[in-house]
């Protein structure tokens, strides 16, 4: 009765603050790290930040323009907009994609069954047609961009400084053969068929060691092996 009452008690506490996390959404208090754009006000409600919501405007003005994530990253360090603050594709990404910047709430990871959406909860920086046109034209860029080649290291090659992926390019014109490994943060690169060379090599070193072992201590660990077996021998045929 005591275990029934216990798990009784511990439903209703979950409930009771799913109900509150619930109207202190609806109520612009938004859990998390505010996105860029917005601020929390004195009662901690989510609300515009007049300084920065113009940044978040030119970037999707930016974006529905055509240029791409790297384009506008690039262009925002350039003219350092809210330096020192690094801006990277992926932030791009990230802002393209916030439902909050039409008004809207989105709980959980996204195209999942769990995904729940609250419309309307605080005041928007951008129009709901403009959010969409955004969307669609992400689509239209993923439908558009094709690889015509193929790296060999991709997504395996870490920045020996910063520890990041680093990114897949290549070059044009006479020397369009030469692939690259850049990273954008450390401003290092290296090319593929030099990072190629080198697999190559310490493979042949590898390979020559383990031949190098097999050659002059095989027998050795063989006659180990052979003696040990013949004292377990002795000592069974004792016992």
């Amino acid at each position: 009765m005591l275990t029934v009452l216990s798990q009784l008690e511990i439903e209703i506490v979950s409930e009771r603050t799913k109900f509150g996390l619930n109207g202190a959404i609806k109520s612009s208090h938004l859990p998390g790290i505010v996105p860029l754009g917005y601020k929390k006000d004195s009662n901690k409600k989510t609300v515009i930040d007049e300084t920065t919501k113009d940044v978040v405007i030119r970037i999707f003005n930016m974006y529905l323009e055509g240029k791409s994530y790297q384009q506008i990253s690039n262009t925002l360090n350039k003219e350092k907009v809210l330096a020192p603050k690094h801006w990277r594709d992926t932030t791009i990404m990230k802002m393209i994609d916030n439902k909050v910047y039409m008004g809207d709430y989105e709980k959980g990871k996204s195209n999942t069954k769990d995904t729940l959406v609250y419309m309307n909860v605080v005041e928007p920086i951008i129009s709901r047609a403009m959010w969409n046109e955004a969307q669609y034209q992400k689509e239209k860029n993923q439908r558009s961009y094709t690889r015509d080649r193929v790296y060999i290291f991709f997504q395996k090659l870490k920045c020996p400084k910063c520890n990041r992926i680093m990114k897949c390019k290549g070059s044009g014109g006479t020397k369009k053969k030469y692939m690259y490994y850049t990273c954008e943060h450390c401003k290092t690169y290296y090319r593929e068929d030099k990072i190629e060379e080198c697999l190559q090599r310490f493979i042949l070193e590898l390979v020559e060691y383990d031949m190098a072992v097999k050659k002059y201590f095989l027998l050795i660990l063989a006659d180990k092996k052979e003696t040990k077996t013949e004292k377990l021998d002795q000592e069974i045929d004792t016992l």
